[in-house]
């Protein structure tokens, strides 16, 4: 059953899988969506029905589609929605054979393969082979999602690249791949977007390419964007008071930004270990930067209970 308002779960972190959260939520009532959902084949949250494991690439759009257009359904009529989306190679981590063939304690394991998908490779890679991708192929995802959503009715307004400078890969027949995009989308042509949070410091308009390193949250098997590249997102896409929504919270950082800045946020996630960590660190914070953060937060200030049940909530 839909609940006929969101005032109740307003500043909390919800356990639950995005699509089925998102029909509990009555229409028009949230002014931007910022979220970066699980890559495809990436990462294992040991979660049945999760995204990102699916055997091929078209049901890994097709899922993600699916949410969001339930998420368009939320979103207010001058509202924003803005996707992270990471891409990856046909063959990523082949080495490994279905279970790990290097051990679980081997130091590559150790180092590369923490939440790293050891099964279902195998059907994957065949998937891309019949779409006529061979190993070593830059999958596109990113943008194959894009144009996906933008066939279901989105308007796709930028394509932003965040350059993550990195020095993991031990490459040496290409480029070290160190950016992932940011796509923006709109619900119409007429929006609500504060260009003042969207300026360098010498008044010009920012550009598309965004150079941050900032402070990303890494613990347990969050692979998380940082609270410097969602920054001026939430500033720009949502007014004080209003609302923001994350339908992956993963770790928590548009909750820890939104507190600082007055916006009320949404989190929902499939993993309750995501969930707990989440609550504590929007609640008072895990590293050094959260605490700096909401620090700045009035402690007059009443948040609702984080621990709250969907359930209990609904009406």
């Amino acid at each position: 059953m839909g609940i006929s308002s969101i005032a109740d779960l307003l500043d909390t972190v919800q356990h639950s899988e995005a699509l089925a959260f998102l029909k509990t939520l009555p229409d028009e009532t949230i002014n931007s969506i910022i979220t970066s959902p699980p890559y495809f084949g990436q990462r294992d949250y040991g979660e049945e029905g999760q995204i990102g494991l699916e055997e091929t690439a078209q049901e890994y759009v097709d899922a993600l589609v699916t949410v969001f257009r339930e998420a368009k359904r939320v979103l207010k009529k001058d509202g924003t929605f803005w996707l992270n989306i990471g891409d990856s190679y046909v063959g990523a981590t082949s080495q490994h054979r279905e279970g790990g063939s290097q051990g679980k304690n081997s130091r590559y394991s150790r180092k590369h393969m923490n939440g790293v998908p050891t099964t279902g490779r195998s059907k994957r890679n065949k998937a891309f082979y019949a779409m006529g991708l061979p190993m070593k192929s830059l999958v596109g995802m990113p943008w194959r999602v894009a144009f996906a959503l933008q066939n279901d009715g989105w308007l796709l307004r930028c394509d932003i690249v965040w350059h993550r400078p990195s020095s993991s890969e031990s490459v040496k027949d290409r480029p070290t791949h160190a950016h992932e995009y940011i796509f923006m989308f709109s619900k119409n042509q007429h929006y609500y977007y504060d260009r003042s949070s969207m300026l360098t410091d010498t008044g010009a308009n920012i550009q598309s390419v965004w150079r941050v390193t900032g402070s990303p949250f890494t613990g347990s098997h969050c692979a998380t964007f940082p609270p410097e590249l969602i920054e001026p997102i939430i500033l720009a896409s949502c007014p004080e008071d209003g609302v923001v929504f994350d339908p992956f919270g993963g770790s928590g950082t548009v909750g820890v930004v939104c507190r600082e800045h007055g916006r009320h946020f949404l989190l929902c996630d499939i993993s309750y270990e995501n969930v707990e960590l989440a609550r504590k660190r929007v609640t008072e914070g895990i590293t050094k930067n959260d605490k700096k953060r909401l620090q700045s937060v009035s402690l007059e200030q009443q948040l609702l209970p984080l621990f709250q049940n969907l359930n209990s909530s609904s009406t």
